[in-house]
């Protein structure tokens, strides 16, 4: 698709300066009501539209390193020539902080993938945890997907080089903490939660659960992403990120909520992610995987939820991202949906940066995506003040929270051992 990028360009500086109000506030899940997203911090009566928590950040006080494509070479950019490839709807990878990942071409990670492999554990080939997955899927429920998503879309926007940006992420780890708090006696002993700092104000959140015995080293990532933008004006303009994705960031804590309230103690750990910076090029994603492979972690796998929450017409399903996934993922990924949920998957490509999931595979690392529907471009609110959480099927989402407890169990509990 071609895109007149200067027009596109003058139009979004036009529609930039065009904020929302923020909706009202409601009271959060937890009962910690989140810092005031629509004020600075000095004075009670700071003009949101002046206030310097809607300029942008300092990590675009240099160029940054910009890659559109596999094949493309990576080029030096302005933040204003980032501004036009997201007007244009481009997606791209920021990899200024995380080139190492993106050196190794030539050899085989896994049939039909090209990089080198960093960890390959077996992945399941039969399910047999479904007496667990059953009892856990019985308790889930769609009560939290409100009490989070409310405040936390009430935030002008969740841009990850800002104010609000740390703001949010800081609120977020609260309310998984709380659930640990929460969980009663002994039921989070083998929790942590902490967070993943960057080079800019907002942090990723990891909550993880210690595995027990000699397959603790493996390491299991279910994750989704916390940030939001406005595609017009990113740090300036309201973007309420319900869909995407308030909606993978509530699916993934509501299968965190099942697991702890009923002693969940894998044989490999098992981590949830909470990501921040994929709006600016996976940024957080990418710089975790980069501090796993590093450090020599063994990943089993990633499962990544980015929206959830939205599908139309007479299709309901499980979207199933083809590439920049590993075929046996996403063999897994059907398995898990079929025995577990009541929708069936289908395949379809997302194309280079879709999100959270490519930063993984880049590592070398297995990985699967599932999206709300088979429509990338379904919904037509995200990035804009449309986002809203009245927008969203609960009863959609919840065949995703579904889908998440199935893979923390039966990916958590395997023990098949390491392919290499």
């Amino acid at each position: 698709m071609k895109f007149s990028l200067l027009a596109l360009a003058a139009l979004g500086l036009a529609l930039g300066q065009q904020a929302a109000a923020s909706p009202s506030q409601q009271r959060p899940f937890a009962h910690r009501p989140p810092p005031s997203p629509a004020r600075g911090g000095g004075g009670g009566g700071a003009d949101i539209r002046t206030s310097s928590e809607f300029r942008p950040g300092a990590l675009y006080h240099s160029q940054r390193l910009i890659k559109v494509s596999e094949a493309a070479r990576p080029r030096w950019m302005e933040l204003a020539d980032i501004l036009v490839l997201r007007r244009a709807g481009v997606r791209f990878m920021d990899i200024t902080d995380a080139q190492a990942l993106h050196h190794s071409t030539a050899a085989s990670l896994l049939p039909g993938d090209g990089r080198a492999p960093q960890h390959s554990s077996r992945l399941p080939t039969k399910l047999v945890r479904g007496k667990e997955v059953a009892g856990a899927i019985d308790a889930l429920g769609t009560a939290l997907y409100g009490d989070v998503l409310r405040p936390f879309t009430a935030f002008h926007n969740r841009y990850y080089d800002s104010e609000n940006g740390r703001r949010s992420s800081q609120w977020l780890q609260g309310q998984i903490e709380g659930l640990v708090a929460g969980a009663g006696a002994g039921a989070g002993a083998n929790v942590s939660v902490s967070a993943f700092s960057h080079r800019f104000p907002q942090s990723s959140v990891i909550a993880r659960f210690e595995g027990q015995g000699s397959d603790a080293e493996d390491t299991v990532v279910v994750s989704a992403h916390q940030d939001s933008v406005n595609q017009w004006l990113p740090w300036f303009g309201r973007a309420s990120g319900a869909d995407d994705d308030g909606s993978g960031t509530v699916t993934i804590l509501e299968a965190f909520r099942v697991l702890l309230s009923r002693g969940y103690a894998p044989r490999r750990s098992v981590e949830f992610h909470w990501y921040a910076g994929e709006e600016g090029g996976l940024l957080g994603s990418q710089d975790v995987a980069l501090a796993y492979k590093n450090a020599g972690r063994k990943v089993v796998g990633n499962l990544h939820f980015d929206m959830t929450g939205f599908w139309r017409g007479s299709d309901e399903v499980i979207g199933l991202v083809s590439d920049h996934t590993d075929p046996e993922s996403r063999a897994l990924v059907k398995s898990l949906a079929g025995a577990y949920t009541r929708l069936k998957t289908k395949e379809f490509a997302c194309g280079y940066a879709c999100s959270d999931h490519a930063s993984w595979n880049a590592a070398g690392y297995r990985s699967a995506m599932a999206f709300e529907s088979d429509e990338l471009e379904g919904n037509t609110n995200i990035h804009s003040p449309r986002d809203t959480v009245e927008t969203l099927d609960f009863d959609h989402m919840l065949e995703f929270s579904k889908l998440a407890v199935a893979f923390a169990y039966e990916v958590g509990y395997d023990s098949s051992g390491s392919a290499n």
